[in-house]
């Protein structure tokens, strides 16, 4: 006989099942996945006022009932100040941070990033948002652009550490004497405005704390591989790139699985250039080429995997479409590039014109340590 719920109709009384639902949690047993006895939830995190630009901010990260999933970074530039003679930067706003560092409670970095490059980690990251929906921080009801004028402005970046919503390398932080651990340097006004005078504004930040809570009824049952970890770098390529040459740059950070490369191609004052190979784009591991394409296929192929229009001068490799062309979270990491300490990773091509030579390739590594050895496991706890 089948119980009456309030979904299963009581035929002889003629009304449904009146059974409380607070008597038991059903998702609570020990085989149940986490998030399904878990709670999405967050507390307000550190904020600070009044922070001058060029100064560094080190917040405290409160202890949570539960694993950080990741760190909302809010930043807002308050109206008041005036300036004469701004240019925005083509960066701007994102790069009123010039680092972020995000280390657990041991020292180890998770994260290690400018603001320009965590605003294309949101992008292209494939662990905020989205495709083409949400995973865009310029698009967001909160974005304010920057003013030339009065430095006002306003963004809000994730500081990612989940890989999925299964809460894959969410962080315990349930210790309040070993938390992770955040510095962030502001850049200097004249890096977000160009010379000028008058008066800046002030910055004021915020880290909201988005987390998972531990089950009530089985605190024991954490995230499933509880312990992997999901990483950013940014490096730049050793070599320098040439005005019109055929060159094979070597992409640094390799060692374990990656899930994304995000390449930047600046000239030598920093700006962003699209002077990428226009015919003969190839992505090298050991000599082997894994992509070897026009440079709009790479453009289009982004575009149909993110739904995010290109940046000047980006260009990205993503090994998180193994269910969907389009990136997701419902990734199974079935085609993650591993890499050891030795592998050779390359992109090579002819580049175009560059006038002001020599270029440099910035690199964004999206890493994977898995506690098991091997990411996909984790699906079938």
């Amino acid at each position: 006989m089948v119980a009456a719920t309030l979904q299963t109709a009581n035929p002889t009384a003629g009304t449904v099942s009146r059974q409380p639902q607070t008597t038991g949690n059903p998702t609570a047993s020990a085989s149940a996945p986490f998030v399904r006895a878990s709670r999405g939830m967050q507390i307000l995190g550190p904020s600070q006022v009044g922070q001058a630009y060029g100064t560094l901010w080190t917040p405290s990260i409160k202890p949570v009932g539960g694993y950080l999933r990741y760190l909302n970074l809010i930043v807002t530039s308050v109206t008041g100040g005036t300036l004469t003679g701004a240019s925005l930067a083509a960066d701007a706003p994102y790069n009123a941070i010039q680092n972020l560092f995000l280390r657990d409670p041991y020292g180890q970095p998770i994260i290690q990033a400018d603001g320009y490059s965590l605003f294309l980690i949101n992008a292209y990251g494939g662990q905020s948002g989205m495709l083409g929906f949400g995973n865009n921080p310029s698009a967001e009801p909160s974005w304010t652009a920057a003013s030339a004028t009065t430095g006002a402005f306003q963004f809000t970046l994730d500081v990612p550490l989940e890989m999925d919503s299964a809460a894959y390398c969410a962080l315990p932080a349930m210790n309040a004497a070993s938390q992770p651990q955040v510095q962030l340097q502001w850049n200097p006004s004249t890096v977000v405005f160009g010379a000028h005078t008058g008066t800046d504004p002030t910055l004021t930040s915020t880290l909201n704390e988005p987390f998972w809570g531990a089950p009530v009824e089985n605190p024991q049952l954490a995230p499933p591989d509880v312990g992997s970890s999901a990483q950013w770098s940014v490096a730049r390529a050793a070599a320098t790139v040439a005005s019109g040459a055929f060159q094979r740059i070597v992409l640094p950070r390799v060692g374990t699985f990656i899930h994304t490369l995000i390449l930047v191609l600046r000239d030598s004052t920093g700006a962003r250039i699209d002077q990428w190979p226009v015919s003969d784009l190839t992505l090298w591991a050991d000599g082997v080429p894994l992509k070897m394409e026009f440079f709009s296929e790479r453009a289009d192929a982004m575009f149909k995997q993110f739904g995010v229009t290109r940046p000047t001068g980006v260009i990205v490799y993503t090994f998180r479409d193994s269910v969907q062309s389009a990136v997701s979270t419902a990734d199974t990491y079935d085609l993650l590039f591993p890499t050891t300490p030795a592998t050779l990773l390359e992109i090579s091509g002819t580049f175009g014109v560059i006038s002001n030579a020599p270029a440099t390739i910035q690199v964004i590594t999206g890493e994977l340590y898995p506690l098991a050895g091997i990411p996909f496991s984790h699906l079938a706890q």
